[in-house]
């Protein structure tokens, strides 16, 4: 099982390299009055990570949310 989740890891890591190389084309990123030129690659990347630590953040506040329902009702 070990060396299936190797092959798996190792196609991901394969897809993320062709990802990576097709896209290094330069792209304008605007906003407000703030404007950079970035790899798309890259800003793929920092929208990534920027969705992940979203998410995580989110996820946090519900069920912090929750957990003070649940304390309220127990009141």
């Amino acid at each position: 099982m070990e060396r299936f989740w190797l092959g798996v890891k190792l196609v991901l890591l394969a897809l993320v390299f062709v990802l990576v190389v097709q896209n290094l084309n330069l792209v304008q990123v605007r906003l407000l009055t703030w404007s950079v030129s970035v790899p798309l690659a890259l800003l793929i990347a920092a929208l990534y990570l920027l969705g992940m630590i979203s998410g995580r953040s989110l996820m946090g506040l519900v069920r912090r949310l929750r957990g003070q329902q649940g304390h309220a009702k127990h009141r």
